[in-house]
Formats: C-alpha cells, structure tokens, sequence
C-alpha cells in the first residue's frame, strides 16, 4: 500500500478535467483511471493487446486487470491470459462515500455521506463466478479498500431522482493482497486450522450471512476447501490439507 502513490494518481486523473465538469464525458470511469495510475504510470503498458483481448496493464508483473463487478465477463479473458501471464485482479470497495449531487450543467446542489458502507467481503460475491480459476497460482487479487465521491446527476426533462454519473477516490484506506489460497486466511480467520460453518462466518467478522456463504462456497469449488458434512442447517468446510500450493 503506497497512499503517495495513490494520491498521485488521483491528482493526475483530476488534473485530466474527469472532476465535476469532466464526468460523463469518458467512457472509462475515474476509479478505474486512478486504479490503473496508481499500479502502472507509463501509459505505453495500459490498454495493451493480448491475443484477441485488450488487457488493463500489462507490465514486468503480469497482466493486471481493474474489476469492479461482474467477475463473469473475465472468464474468457482469464482462459487466454492465464496460460502466458500471472494475473492480477484489481477489485475497488468503498467503506465510505460522500454522494454529491450536481445539477446539468455540473454545479454541486448538495452532499452528504452515504449511509451504506462496503467491506473487502463483497468480493467473494463476485469470486463464486469465476472460482474455477482460484486454484491456479498465476492468479492473484487485489482488493482495494477506497472513500470516495460518488456524484449524482439530477434528474432531467421531469425525470425523477438522480443517476450516478461517476465515483471519484478519495482515500485510500487499505489494500489486502491474495496472492496464494492460504492467503484468503486475511479475510476468514482460523482458514486453515478449523472447521467453518457460514453462520459463525458471519457472526465473528460482523458480515452479512450471504456474503460468508458466498466466501466458503467459492473456495469449496475451487477445491480449497472440503466439505464435511452438515452441522445444523449448515455445511462445515475445512482447508483441504493436502492441496498443492
């Protein structure tokens, strides 16, 4: 985790007129912007060709790519890339957001924080759709714990409430490296010495029950962890001792 880094990267994403004024007006969205800023500089390794796709960064380690939902559409990406590269999937949550509501010409109406708030858990929501590739060592993760302003347009022409225009990132506020199956042991304490059943999942690490489902169950598919029964209404798992790391 560099902060400096990251804050650089936010400065030249905002200095590139994305903020306020700018949003809407790129395809591409600023966390994404930032996210690829902050893990390459040199624009000559983002948006490179590999094969028949078009991958985020490619750089001395690996292909990178910035994912902030639907992990289902990397699955073709990750069968080309996985054969001739490590991978490393960049996944952005927000703890905090301030939502920013700005009228259509792009002044700011109002802005308060967001009463929502995410936790790194949120990935395993997306992990279950590609969790056939979890076992593989030339994959890894990157979950990127971010505050950040969410902006909001007005609604136009009698339409009525706001629509997100863009999440600009604030802060960062932690950055949790997976880098091998043991390491999942970050966001599910005791992974690889106890038996685990989703509800205690849930209750020990304050998440909701279908988060820690999810957790457990994409590394049941991948093979990392066993299932032992049931205890309860619910499925034990244990780490699969004799795996190949």
């Amino acid at each position: 985790m560099d902060t400096l880094a990251f804050e650089e990267a936010c400065r030249r994403v905002s200095e590139g007129k994305r903020l306020v004024k700018g949003i809407g007006t790129e395809s591409e969205g600023s966390v994404h912007a930032v996210l690829k800023n902050y893990f390459e500089t040199d624009h000559d390794s983002q948006e490179t060709s590999v094969g028949r796709f078009i991958a985020d960064i490619v750089g001395e380690n690996g292909i990178i790519e910035i994912q902030t939902s639907h992990f289902k559409n990397l699955r073709e990406k990750l069968r080309a890339f996985l054969p001739v590269a490590h991978v490393t999937v960049v996944y952005p949550v927000f703890t905090n957001k301030r939502l920013v509501e700005i009228d259509p010409d792009g002044s700011v109406i109002r802005a308060r924080r967001s009463p929502q708030k995410d936790t790194p858990y949120s990935i395993f929501r997306e992990v279950y759709q590609i969790s056939e590739f979890l076992s593989d060592s030339s994959l890894s993760f990157v979950i990127m714990v971010l505050e950040c302003d969410e902006y909001r347009r007005k609604g136009e022409n009698g339409h009525i409430g706001t629509s997100v225009i863009d999440r600009f990132p604030t802060r960062l506020v932690d950055q949790i490296n997976i880098d091998s199956p043991r390491d999942w042991e970050k966001l599910i304490p005791g992974l690889t010495e106890k038996e685990l059943i989703s509800p205690e999942l849930a209750r020990i690490q304050h998440i909701p029950g279908n988060y820690a489902s999810a957790a457990l169950a994409s590394l049941y598919k991948a093979g990392i962890l066993d299932r032992l029964g049931k205890r309860g209404r619910s499925y034990v798992y244990r780490y699969r001792q004799n795996r190949a790391e």
